[in-house]
């Protein structure tokens, strides 16, 4: 129901762009310099030190589950090509449970998000926001880091397929992609 609106207009951008990205994220384990200073010089977690607060640019964005790597674990040698991949330090889960992705709703609540293994997590951005004259709002979110001390060198990786226009469709009045 928004007045304006191309019936199809999501779909098909989903079917036929030729802009949509994909993006493996690797986010780095924690060094010294994670952290920011508080009012009273205490050191403080630095809430969005993986990812700083940000909507994406797109329409929709596709994730999937994040994995945490202990990068301190070392990797076997691998003489025969025919033998499965390396064990790479996979953790069945963060070793801190406030690391991860965080969303903020609308009211400004702040939410972390988790996809499990064998799901996808999909979340609405800037230009479907324009396009639907803000029926669809952008999603503000942000990626945590592990706290320093929560074991080993630990890094969190993730895939984003960034769903978006093509360059030259129009997503108002006035603009084009």
């Amino acid at each position: 129901n928004v007045p304006g609106y191309k019936p199809g207009y999501l779909e098909r951008m989903v079917k036929e762009s030729v802009s949509t990205k994909a993006r493996l994220l690797h986010y780095f384990p924690p060094t010294e310099n994670n952290t920011s200073v508080d009012s009273e010089s205490e050191p403080a977690t630095v809430e969005d030190d993986w990812c700083a607060t940000h909507v994406d640019h797109g329409c929709l964005t596709g994730l999937t589950s994040a994995m945490f790597v202990d990068e301190s674990v070392p990797l076997p040698s691998t003489s025969n090509s025919l033998a499965s991949p390396p064990y790479v330090g996979e953790l069945d889960q963060s070793p801190d449970p406030k690391a991860g992705l965080y969303i903020r709703s609308r009211s400004g609540e702040v939410t972390r998000v988790g996809i499990p293994r064998d799901c996808l997590g999909f979340q609405t951005g800037e230009a479907l926001e324009v396009i639907t004259k803000g029926k669809f709002k952008a999603v503000p979110h942000f990626v945590r880091g592990i706290a320093p001390g929560c074991g080993g060198r630990v890094a969190r990786n993730t895939l984003a397929v960034f769903t978006q226009p093509n360059l030259w469709e129009m997503i108002d009045e006035e603009r084009d992609f």
